[in-house]
């Protein structure tokens, strides 16, 4: 159907023109195309007269003053300045809880510009529907971006990331919860670092991260939490060939309390390892992880193959260490247990990183020695030994555990159902322990264990890796009976979600820093787990950095011309109708003097 602008439009054009070209047909000369020229002007002046033009309503720009708004900041002609409860004391603003209620106090308005640092997450939940401006404001110096270090088993190596603003040639230091310096950076032009160390004690702890500036001088400490596992010894399954890297593999393993079973075969039947060690499912049920060479995995019949690809499926991790170059059959084998890789039939070199920046540095991530260790064993001025790594080539469903200085993968995995198979590319690692590297043997193979083995049935919610005193979380994987009893032994019960269905989610506000524990009931018994709440201001750079980028996206969804509801009316009419009947009374008289004066 025609809109009803459409039709008007088509019949006052229709006319107007008819008009002009009689006029023409009768008469030549400058006054009758003068005439014309007005007959089309007075349809278009008559149009507008019926369909005045659409205007917003309102006009105002709306000020938002948010944190870190200067303190001269005034509204002018056509704003109005409002400022939120994080945003300072600012002369002539109107105090409002949200962005929400600003809008409701003030529907006329007909734009938005954000001052300060931006919106933080109160105030991004909807959209507002209106034109938006926002400029964020230069990242301040100091941490910028923190990913803390994930749950660790005691013993392994953890590590963080950071980056930092404004700190170039200055240092990143990651300090124990004694105080005493565990690794150390120096901080490049893009402001990016790595640090690490040693999860020792089971429990929650908290780490510092110290940024210093290029004159020493203390610019931040941010604390880091970390939460070290006790868990059950892992227990796993080595198979292969008398080897020196299974005899230093089995000796890190009863070193490190992992439960580990052996079937080592030498030939002509004589086994060297555990008696009764077999590959079928009630053996691999008993297990965490199983560590075989790819002779053995080749040589193992299809029964036991069969065995290990569906024990994978429903957990288990494997670990195929090769001992010589990959052929065709292999990667065929290794493509049966969920492992797809291609080459590794050539050597290329393991590139080695210094094992910690200094001296000092790699003794604090070691700890307290023993009486019977010598000094000088292990340091760090020992030479590093040539490593050769088959050189596989991976897709992106491989993911390197661990890799060398030059990126190339020593371990990597694939995930089967819910397992997952891992491959190990070097062939003499035991090296490392011989040539005083036994810190970096322990580490790769740790890492690579940790990330394939079966996983525990610990109570481990997903709670965020940072939360701040004042802000929201969710906390995922309870129940009904769960409660956070807070650092100050207040007790709070949490509500679960219904619309999140399996995972058990359930909102919670941290009112003060400290641990806060989670408990639930589980049968007869209480489950706990505990998490670190930083203070408010503990993470000012990042939030702020988080905040700028968080309110540049809402506020370009908001310039969306799908996001624009704007509301419009029509124009008054009167001008335009005033204007066409001057114009037709004009047009009438003209017309009429032409006719009147022929010879013209």
């Amino acid at each position: 159907m025609i809109a009803p602008e459409t039709l008007a439009a088509l019949l006052i054009a229709t006319g107007a023109l008819a008009a002009a070209v009689r006029l023409l047909l009768r008469r030549q000369g400058w006054q009758a195309w003068l005439l014309a020229a007005l007959s089309a002007v007075s349809g278009l002046l008559l149009f507008l007269a019926l369909f005045p033009p659409l205007l917003p309503i309102g006009g105002e720009t709306l000020l938002v003053a948010t944190a870190e708004t200067p303190a001269a900041t005034r509204a002018k002609p056509g704003e109005r300045l409002v400022a939120l409860p994080e945003a300072p004391a600012l002369p002539g603003a109107e105090r409002v809880p949200d962005l929400a209620t600003a809008l409701r106090r003030h529907g006329q308005v007909q734009a938005i510009r954000i001052l300060g640092r931006g919106l933080t997450a109160r105030d991004r939940d909807s959209d507002a529907g209106l034109q938006t401006r926002f400029r964020p404001m230069a990242l301040p110096r100091g941490l910028v971006r923190l990913v803390p270090p994930v749950d660790t088993p005691a013993g392994a190596v953890f590590a963080l990331a950071g980056e930092a603003a404004g700190m170039d040639g200055g240092t990143a230091e990651l300090l124990d919860p004694a105080g005493r310096k565990v690794d150390v950076r120096v901080i490049g032009p893009d402001g990016a670092f790595t640090l690490g160390g040693t999860a020792r004690a089971p429990g929650l702890a908290a780490f510092t991260l110290r940024l210093r500036g290029q004159d020493k001088a203390i610019v931040s400490d941010t604390p880091v939490p970390l939460r070290t596992l006790a868990e059950r010894p892992l227990r796993a399954l080595l198979i292969g060939a008398p080897s020196p890297e299974a005899k230093y593999l089995r000796r890190w393993a009863e070193d490190s309390g992992i439960e580990l079973q052996s079937r080592l075969q030498a030939g002509g039947g004589v086994d060297l390892g555990d008696s009764g060690v077999r590959i079928d499912a009630a053996s691999l049920r008993e297990v965490d992880v199983v560590i075989i060479d790819d002779t053995a995995l080749a040589g193992s019949g299809s029964a036991a193959r069969g065995a290990l690809a569906q024990a994978v499926s429903g957990g288990l991790g494997v670990v195929v260490r090769m001992t010589a170059p990959a052929t065709a059959g292999a990667r065929e084998t290794w493509r049966g247990l969920g492992l797809s890789v291609e080459g590794g039939s050539d050597v290329a070199t393991v590139a080695l990183p210094p094992l910690a920046p200094d001296a000092d540095a790699l003794a604090d991530r070691r700890g307290p020695g023993s009486a019977d260790v010598p000094e000088d064993l292990n340091t760090i001025e020992d030479p590093a030994p040539d490593l050769g790594r088959f050189a596989v080539r991976i897709g992106a469903q491989v993911v390197p555990v661990v890799t060398d200085a030059d990126g190339g993968m020593v371990s990597g995995w694939q995930q089967r159902g819910q397992g997952r198979v891992a491959l190990w590319t070097v062939a003499n690692s035991f090296a490392l322990v011989l040539n005083g590297q036994a810190d970096r043997y322990e580490q790769w193979w740790s890492g690579t264990l940790s990330a394939v083995a079966r996983p525990d049935s610990l109570f481990r919610p997903a709670v965020p890796a940072l939360v701040l005193a004042g802000e929201r979380i969710a906390i995922c994987g309870v129940d009904a009976s769960a409660r956070v009893i807070a650092s100050n032994r207040s007790e709070v019960a949490l509500a679960i979600d219904p619309a999140a269905g399996a995972r058990g989610c359930a909102a919670y506000w941290p009112s003060q820093p400290g641990v806060h524990t989670i408990v639930q009931m589980a049968d007869d018994s209480q489950q706990s787990f505990a998490f670190l709440v930083l203070p408010e201001t503990a993470l000012g750079p990042i939030t702020a950095r988080e905040t700028g980028e968080a309110t540049a996206r809402w506020a370009a969804q908001q310039d969306a011309p799908a996001a624009r509801t704007t509301p419009e009316r029509r124009g008054p009419a009167w001008p335009w109708f005033l204007g066409w009947l001057v114009l037709s009374g004009a047009l009438w008289w003209g017309e009429r003097r032409l006719r009147a004066n022929p010879a013209a």
